[in-house]
């Protein structure tokens, strides 16, 4: 199981398993409980998949194993209870969880080597954690500051609803569409607004570059 998680294939594993997440559960999460849990046990492997890709010193492991363990806990029993309380923690600890996730997803993906396709889609599955991230962030503004983001009603039902449109939210400010349905209000959930844009844009150029130079120099060192 290691071995797989250490090889570039798992990446395209992991594009997989983020695209069961962000698009099949995420938009018929409203249909009930029985969706939230189906969610939440893929959003446990998602994290499962980025501690299996962490550095092999058994220090670092054991850390992410401990941090990533009390994430899966806290979330599980935020869907179990339903309690408020628990959701600043769930959206904090997601957030970091999904930002180290995306930190190893990108270092795989930026090592020197042959291009592969596992590879390209590795670094959709960075884009794609980007949105998510993001996400998270945004739960956790509107669960530390009420009011930070204007929303139709129909999104507001509960937090599992919240939290669908607000990945919805991220991807659209993520990809610089701007529908306008949801805006940003208060400061801070616009200074997280504009990053994302900016990453968003600035993320596939740079990507790219980097991996025709890597290519370049892989064909330069074969001759």
């Amino acid at each position: 199981m290691m071995q797989f998680w250490n090889e570039e294939r798992s990446l395209t594993t992991l594009l997989v398993l983020l695209a069961i997440n962000m698009f099949v559960l995420e938009p018929v999460v409203r249909e009930g409980g029985k969706i939230a849990l189906l969610k939440g046990v893929f959003f446990s492997l998602l994290l499962l998949a980025g501690l299996l890709t962490i550095a092999r010193h058994k220090t670092v492991q054991i850390v992410f194993v401990m941090f990533v363990g009390v994430t899966i806990i806290v979330h599980w029993m935020r869907i179990a209870f339903d309690s408020k309380g628990l959701l600043s923690w769930d959206a904090s600890l997601s957030l970091l969880s999904v930002l180290a996730l995306t930190v190893v997803v990108l270092a795989q993906v930026n090592r020197k080597g042959t291009v592969t396709g596992h590879r390209v889609r590795g670094a959709v599955a960075g884009y794609l954690l980007l949105g998510l991230s993001c996400a998270c962030a945004y739960v956790l503004i509107d669960t530390l500051i009420p009011g930070a983001f204007q929303m139709p009603g129909t999104d507001q039902q509960s937090s599992e609803v919240k939290s669908d449109a607000f990945l919805y939210f991220s991807i659209v400010t993520l990809t610089t569409l701007g529908y306008g349905d949801i805006t940003a209000v208060h400061p801070v959930a616009r200074s997280v607004v504009m990053i994302e844009a900016l990453l968003g844009q600035l993320y596939p150029a740079i990507l790219i570059a980097r991996l025709v130079t890597l290519e370049m120099e892989t064909r330069k060192n074969r001759g």
